[in-house]
């Protein structure tokens, strides 16, 4: 077996050209998906192949609800369905959907990172029943090379993410306690993505990428002078002004940083632009810096201005207390559809209860210092 792919292709084009290779080799090969595991157990779908079809769900729930897949992560080893027709009516709906598209046997594997951490599972298909007794060799090598594909993109992301935590830091050093809420902001935004992504409105990567990089959608602000960024004063229209430059100011820098640096892909470049760019623009229009109306504003930047002013109005500020759950459910439904998605709206008020538990793990050690989050 001869494989030649380039270092310089996406995750998704690596694994497309492995497909092509099975497909060339084995005829009854129909495709492959991968799912990762998120912080709370959840898989998630990042990959399918063309042929695996498309109701391969792109989120699947906790990973401790399916006997199967925690059993896989236990022992380390491939687990193999020879028949699905012998396991009717029993199995789940996704193998039911594959034996209508003629797969009859199924195989997941394990997927480890560098550090030997469980991280996802590869699930591999075929038209004919006992396919991968008889070709277990060659598809463990697969899920193998597979991983290592998986793993070069994990240290990529993980590099970027050492860097942007780098300038955060460095941000920091004059603005420390709103570090925690940061993490909220992050946290806040992961559990309005989950509801969407449970009501198909959104995928796995999709989720994955907001989590992580909901944290900088105020970067923007270091760039503006502090006399302004720290003043408890209103704001003169000036001064206002300059302040609502910090979306555009820190689209800017993060956009020369991530050419100059090059190791990030683009679906991934764009969900972090459009965070920092769009995370103050309203529903109605009304919002800055381009004035975007409803779903022209993109989901991710939707998403974390509804958990940016959540966070807000949760917090304690030198010039405002906390507000009660109640009166804060109040305010983002009566700017459901004016300021904010109906949507993102829905899914944090349905998650009021865990938005405190948030609040509570990732407290404010305040000062006098301390910038307007709003702003």
């Amino acid at each position: 077996m001869e494989l030649k792919i380039s270092d310089n292709l996406t995750l998704k084009q690596k694994l497309d050209h492995l497909n092509t290779l099975i497909q060339d080799w084995y005829p009854d090969y129909v495709g492959f998906a991968i799912a990762m595991l998120d912080n709370d157990n959840n898989l998630y779908s990042v990959y399918r192949s063309q042929g695996y079809g498309v109701k391969f769900p792109d989120f699947i729930e906790a990973i401790h609800k399916s006997s199967r897949l925690s059993t896989l992560r236990e022992t380390r080893s491939p687990d193999i369905i020879d028949d699905m027709t012998c396991h009717l009516p029993s199995i789940k709906h996704i193998h039911q959907t594959l034996i209508r598209k003629s797969c009859l046997s199924s195989m997941a594997t394990p997927i480890y990172n560098k550090n030997d951490e469980f991280v996802g599972i590869m699930f591999i298909n075929a038209r004919i029943p006992y396919f991968f007794r008889q070709n277990l060799n060659f598809f463990n090598t697969i899920s193998l090379i597979a991983s290592l594909f998986i793993n070069d993109d994990l240290n990529v992301k993980r590099s970027f993410h050492n860097i942007i935590k780098t300038i955060l830091l460095i941000s920091h050093h004059k603005d420390p306690e709103t570090q925690n809420h940061l993490k909220r902001v992050a946290e806040y935004s992961r559990l309005i993505a989950l509801y969407l992504g449970k009501r198909k409105l959104c995928n796995g990567h999709f989720i994955d990428a907001v989590y992580h990089y909901a944290d900088m959608h105020d970067i923007g602000k270091y760039m503006i002078p502090d006399e302004i960024l720290f003043s408890t004063k209103i704001y003169t229209p000036e001064e206002r002004q300059i302040m609502n430059e910090h979306p555009e100011l820190g689209y800017q820098l993060i956009l020369k940083t991530l050419k100059q640096w090059g190791g990030i892909t683009d679906d991934n470049l764009k969900i972090i632009l459009n965070i920092i760019r769009h995370h103050h623009e309203r529903f109605d229009g009304d919002g800055f810096p381009l004035k975007l109306k409803g779903e022209d504003i993109p989901l991710e930047a939707r998403i974390v201005t509804v958990a940016d002013v959540t966070d807000a109005l949760l917090s304690h500020r030198p010039y405002k207390k906390p507000w009660p759950l109640s009166d804060v459910i109040k305010y983002l439904q009566e700017g459901s559809g004016k300021q904010f998605d109906p949507l993102c709206v829905e899914a944090i008020t349905k998650n009021m209860a865990k938005a405190s538990q948030i609040q509570n793990q990732y407290p404010d050690h305040l000062t006098d210092n301390a910038i307007k989050s709003t702003g």
